[in-house]
């Protein structure tokens, strides 16, 4: 009989990229079989919160009795949170039920997000339960702790965000900039392979994060490691800022931050980046509705924006792709295999079919 290794069973870390048409979700399984959220958005044909909670969660390792580990809501707007009932409730009736709820909130003193600059009639009643979905949560914004069974070495990951009031000062005439300037920025690493998902930051704010200076919140974990001390997954102390990161690993994957539009390419993470570029950009690409969505910024798929990937899209490879998008109806897998070997990047328009690839 024929043994087919699955995604569960490997000690490699899946990266899914859903296409949601507007809005952004991702999911990742990590090589200890702990799932991490990060974003709630939808699609008025796709469910990634079902998805999950149906094809995925049920193959995980339960991280202190919750079917996932860690959920991050990136920022509060429609797009990134419409499937916000998918984490609330109890163990019990919720889809989801992270063990951590991370996202930019009013329970944090002196780090309160200001709710009357994002609240419309539009939005109140999502609004309203974003809210309720982390106030019964005990702050600090934090990561998972070093508690999950370690058998895969070189795994760590941390997030990064300027405090609410500094956003403020910087956008104070853009409440549309406020909003995705409060966004966590998330770091992955797994062996020489590394992730980082920004959400919409906006440059100006994204400048301040990389440099990881005045205001800026830092929380990290290395699997396995008993040197780190012991605050680094609750609160800002030693952890290396996202700059010294950059510095130090090559960026594997982009996830283009604002789904890529040009209003938010940052020209100084790309002056950052050790190399002066990723291997590859992904594209959560909104279905552009009207002249005002704007469009993706050309130069990810510049020379100078990528190395390039090879990239499975519908079982055919393209050769030395810099970027790949959502745009088509494309799910998007990205496989970290912990090793020196280029992460693998699958593309199919069925997020089932990519269960299938191990």
């Amino acid at each position: 009989m024929n043994l087919v290794s699955k995604w569960y069973s490997t000690l490699f870390t899946y990266v899914w990229v859903f296409n949601t048409g507007r809005g952004l979700s991702i999911f990742m399984r990590l090589p200890h079989n702990v799932g991490i959220v990060y974003d709630l958005g939808a699609s008025d044909d796709f469910s990634p919160s079902i998805f999950i909670g149906e094809k995925i969660v049920p193959y995980l390792t339960r991280y202190s009795g919750c079917p996932i580990g860690q959920c991050f809501l990136s920022h509060p707007h429609s797009d990134h949170i419409s499937e916000i009932d998918a984490i609330s409730g109890d163990r019990d009736t919720s889809r989801l039920y992270p063990y951590l709820i991370t996202c930019p909130n009013d329970k944090v003193e002196g780090q309160e997000v200001d709710f009357d600059r994002l609240v419309n009639d539009d939005n109140r009643e999502l609004i309203g339960k974003y809210r309720a979905v982390y106030s019964k949560r005990t702050p600090p914004l934090q990561t998972l702790q070093n508690c999950v069974p370690c058998g895969v070495p070189n795994v760590e990951y941390g997030f990064y965000y300027l405090v609410p009031s500094r956003v403020d000062f910087i956008h104070e005439a853009s409440d549309q900039d406020y909003g995705n300037g409060l966004s966590l920025v998330f770091y992955l690493r797994h062996g020489n392979q590394t992730l980082l998902i920004p959400g919409d930051i906006t440059p100006e704010v994204f400048d301040c994060v990389i440099d990881g200076k005045k205001d800026v919140e830092r929380r990290y974990l290395i699997f396995g490691s008993s040197a780190q001390p012991n605050d680094w997954h609750s609160r800002t102390s030693t952890q290396p800022t996202l700059q010294e990161l950059l510095d130090r690993q090559r960026l594997s994957v982009l996830v283009a931050p604002h789904h890529g539009l040009e209003s938010c390419f940052s020209e100084k993470l790309f002056a950052s980046l050790k190399g002066g570029m990723p291997m590859i950009n992904v594209i959560s690409e909104k279905r552009h509705l009207s002249d005002s969505d704007g469009k993706v910024d050309e130069r990810y798929q510049l020379e100078t924006a990528a190395s390039g990937l090879d990239v499975d899209i519908d079982e055919k490879i393209e050769r030395g792709r810099r970027s790949v998008s959502t745009r088509d109806g494309h799910h998007i897998l990205l496989v970290f295999q912990g090793t020196n070997a280029a992460p693998r990047v699958y593309l199919r328009k069925t997020a089932k079919d990519l269960l299938n690839i191990a």
